[in-house]
This record gives C-alpha cells, sequence and structure tokens, in this order.
C-alpha cells in the first residue's frame, strides 16, 4: 500500500476533527454547558387546572414557550442553559416558578410561595429574584442547587404546617407530575384554597408570602465548602 503525502495526511486529519466534531454534537455535546433540545414539562394549576395558560421560560441562557392543554399541562423542547425562571398566565392569573434542569416543574401557588421563601434566603425579592436568573451568578448557583432546593421545599412545607396545620402530600411538589382532580399535590392545593391560602388571582395571600420571607430569611443560604456551593436549611421558625 502506498504512503499518503503530507497534505494528504493533513487533510484527512482535518476531516476526522469535524467528524468528530458532527458527532458529539449529533449526541447532544456541547462546548457551554447547554441541553440542545431539552425538555422542560409540568402542571401549571392554583386548585383547578390552569388551562390554555401562556407558559413561558427565561433561562440563564435561551429561552421558550408553550400552552397549557385543559388540564393544565404544559411542555416546551428548546435549547437552553439552566435555571430558567417561568411564568404561567391565563386570564387574571399569573403565577411563577423555576427549571433547575430538564424535568418536570409545576407552576402553582406553592411554587410561587417556595420562589418567596428562596428570595428571603437570598436577601432578595421575589421579583428580584426572576429578573436576575440570567445574569446574577449567586441566583443561578441557588437555584441549580438540588440542596437548597430541596430545604427550601421542607421549609414551605413546615410553614403551611405551622400556619394552617395542613400536611403536604409525600414528595416535591415543584417536581412531582400531577394532574388536577387527583391525590395528591392537586389536592394539597384544594385544602390551601379551602383554608383560605389562596386569592382569587392564584397567588398566595399576602400574609402567607410574607411569612415564607421571613422564613426563608431566617434560614439564609450559607457558603457551603468549596466543591458544594450554596446550601441553605430549615430555620426554626418553620419548624412544625
Amino acid at each position: 500500500m502506498g504512503l499518503f503525502n503530507a497534505g494528504t495526511l493533513r487533510t484527512l486529519q482535518y476531516g476526522s476533527i469535524v467528524i468528530a466534531a458532527s458527532v458529539l454534537v449529533a449526541c447532544g455535546g456541547s462546548t457551554n454547558g447547554s441541553s440542545p433540545g431539552a425538555t422542560v414539562s409540568g402542571t401549571a394549576a392554583v386548585g383547578a387546572a390552569l388551562a390554555n395558560a401562556t407558559v413561558s421560560l427565561t433561562c440563564k441562557n435561551g429561552s421558550g414557550s408553550a400552552t397549557s392543554n385543559a388540564n393544565g399541562a404544559y411542555s416546551a423542547t428548546f435549547n437552553f442553559d439552566p435555571p430558567c425562571a417561568i411564568t404561567a398566565s391565563s386570564g387574571n392569573v399569573t403565577i411563577h416558578s423555576f427549571a433547575a434542569a430538564p424535568g418536570t416543574f409545576n407552576v402553582t401557588p406553592l411554587t410561587e410561595l417556595l420562589l418567596s421563601y428562596l428570595a428571603g434566603q437570598l436577601g432578595t425579592t421575589e421579583s428580584a429574584l426572576l429578573a436576575g436568573i440570567s445574569t446574577n451568578a449567586t441566583f443561578q448557583n441557588a437555584l441549580t442547587n438540588s440542596t437548597v432546593i430541596n430545604n427550601a421545599v421542607a421549609g414551605v412545607a413546615a410553614l403551611i404546617k405551622k400556619l394552617y396545620g395542613i400536611t403536604l402530600s409525600p414528595g416535591s411538589f415543584l417536581t412531582t407530575a400531577f394532574t388536577p382532580g387527583t391525590n395528591g399535590p392537586d389536592s394539597d392545593l384544594d385544602a390551601l384554597l379551602a383554608a383560605g391560602a389562596i386569592a382569587s388571582n392564584g397567588l398566595p395571600v399576602a400574609s402567607l408570602i410574607s411569612a415564607a420571607v421571613a422564613a426563608g430569611a431566617a434560614s439564609p443560604i450559607s457558603s457551603g465548602s468549596a466543591g458544594s456551593g450554596p446550601t441553605g436549611g430549615v430555620g426554626s421558625s418553620t419548624t412544625q
């Protein structure tokens, strides 16, 4: 077999590099940490399903949108870097949530309350927290840290138990898939409605939001070790 000359060898090497890069892209590889073609889905509900709602997602990098169906279910597939602020709007109802990664992330009065709690932990307001998702590294780190999120979910559940005597269903109300009209996260929302914890506009009542901010501020997110980032915790003011 004859040997390749130097020019031919360089051409083949360049072609190999192009092919390797193409394979990386086809397999979902990325040089900027984004999630090409990833999906965020969930349910938008305020007790009743938030049907035909406009759902907008604004992320650290990238944005997407969807329209919820009759059961409040939405799904958006797009290229993004998390975290993502999620806004669901229908009529006079506008509620918020966030996505820490691809997967299931609901939009309910409880996720609105979770954002208020996290804002209190971070020493900011909910509106500033949502606005800062695309620019503020501290907010980005907190809203993609599973320990911070799980502790905040537990903090909100403890606050609900303390103020209303309602024990939320097992699992995270942020990430547990559900269908309105069934037991679980939806029945929790029904119980909160009956207790007067959710206003007619779908938001938690003002006194509950204030309590969530105060509870978060009593359990601030602290800087963890270099490898773990912020941790957060459930403050004493939210204990059951």
